[in-house]
């Protein structure tokens, strides 16, 4: 008998809503705009996490990189431009020497022309020692990296990236063939597993990796090194073995203990994962913020719908009253009416919001992943929104006395 009084009063409170079709859909509409934009901001808010923390993992939580800084430009010397060029091979050696490093890989890199048979193209040629790959976590695809031998004798061979490949080879084995480099020959020896861009934009997979030494003497002519990545031993020193790094260049290239006359900086990738975290985050909470401003609008549809659905229905209210119908059976079938429109409206937005999640992903290279807690989140805001907002309408609709809604029938 319970569950048919239940069905009842739940059949008598929707079939008003029925009634007035428009009216109750602008009134859910609203409710299902502002689901769909927290589900669709928290998507493409979850996907833009889960996307830094990728490209984080793949450069290495614990990777330090330590590049030159530019030259500074005087008055009595316009024309010099540039990096500094005072970062050196025995720079690189102090700093492998670290109690914090667990390794360390120089780099010498710069754009530069390469040629397989009559196809041509430009690309990142960088120099290096056979720790690049455990130091940056790159995989050999093909064939092998070079070694220590390799780089002593200052061979001519070269390990592509993935996208070389492609353009280069287009499907073929390059592994035992022959790439010119600004001209000069080399014998391919390996490839490397697809990778991806870095958190600048960089990609990782356009350059081609010779040896050191055959970088510096061969095809860039200098003595000097563009960067060197370096491995700490434990993530959560990464500060402590920058402030190593900072104080053991500043001693070798007789700089003061002042940051400002530094001709070196080292970038900290812990840090710069804060810091995009941070802005992914704050970008999600102002999202959300549209997002619930959204909601707040659709509630106020909901209560505008039932303070009219109340004024035109005092009659049936009266007639109600004046059979036994109890204040509190009043402002329960208007509580139900005004929480079935929001959870009708949190069912579209669902969809809706599902719908344009999954438009975003398949329209673009956004990565897009919806979590449970917005779509709990949405599902609550939308309870709160019809019990809040129906509330006013039916407390009045209870405190309505029989003989004055007779009255006005």
């Amino acid at each position: 008998m319970r569950f048919d009084e239940a069905g009842r009063r739940l059949g008598s409170s929707l079939r008003p809503l029925l009634v007035h079709k428009v009216r109750t859909i602008l009134a859910l509409s609203g409710v299902a705009v502002g689901v769909a934009a927290v589900v669709v901001s928290s998507a493409i808010g979850r996907g833009a996490q889960q996307e830094m923390v990728r490209t984080i993992e793949r450069m290495g939580t614990n990777l330090l990189i330590v590049k030159p800084l530019p030259v500074k430009r005087l008055v009595a010397r316009q024309a010099v431009s540039g990096l500094a060029t005072t970062l050196r091979i025995e720079d690189y050696e102090a700093i492998a020497g670290l109690a914090l490093v667990a390794a360390a890989a120089p780099g010498v890199e710069g754009n530069a022309r390469v040629k397989v048979g009559t196809i041509a193209m430009m690309t990142t040629v960088r120099g290096t020692t056979p720790v690049f790959p455990s130091v940056r976590r790159f995989q050999i695809a093909a064939g092998r990296f070079f070694d220590m031998e390799d780089v002593r004798r200052s061979r001519r061979v070269a390990v592509l990236g993935a996208r070389v490949t492609d353009a280069l080879f287009e499907g073929q084995q390059p592994v035992g063939q022959e790439i010119r480099i600004r001209g000069v020959p080399f014998d391919i020896i390996g490839v490397l597993q697809a990778k991806g861009t870095t958190t600048d934009g960089a990609d990782e997979d356009n350059q081609i990796l010779v040896p050191i030494r055959t970088a510096l003497r061969r095809i860039f002519n200098t003595t000097w090194l563009t960067t060197v990545y370096v491995s700490v031993r434990e993530p959560a020193r990464m500060n402590d073995a920058e402030t190593d790094i900072q104080d053991l260049l500043r001693a070798r290239h007789q700089r003061g203990l002042d940051s400002r006359t530094d001709d070196f900086a080292v970038q900290n990738t812990a840090k710069i994962r804060s810091v995009q975290q941070e802005m992914t985050e704050s970008l999600s909470l102002f999202a959300a913020g549209l997002a619930a401003i959204a909601l707040l609008v659709g509630g106020i549809g909901i209560l505008a719908l039932m303070l009219l659905s109340v004024r035109e229905r005092t009659s049936e209210i009266g007639l109600r009253m004046a059979v036994g119908a109890q204040p509190r059976d009043i402002l329960a079938q208007f509580l139900v009416e005004a929480s079935a429109l929001a959870l009708a409206g949190w069912t579209s937005g669902i969809v809706l919001g599902g719908a344009a999640a999954l438009a975003v992903a398949l329209g673009t290279t956004w990565t897009v992943g919806v979590p449970v807690t917005a779509v709990l989140a949405s599902f609550g805001m939308a309870v709160i929104i019809g019990l809040g907002f129906g509330a006013l309408p039916a407390r009045s609709a209870a405190q309505i006395p029989p003989i004055q809604a007779l009255l006005r029938t």
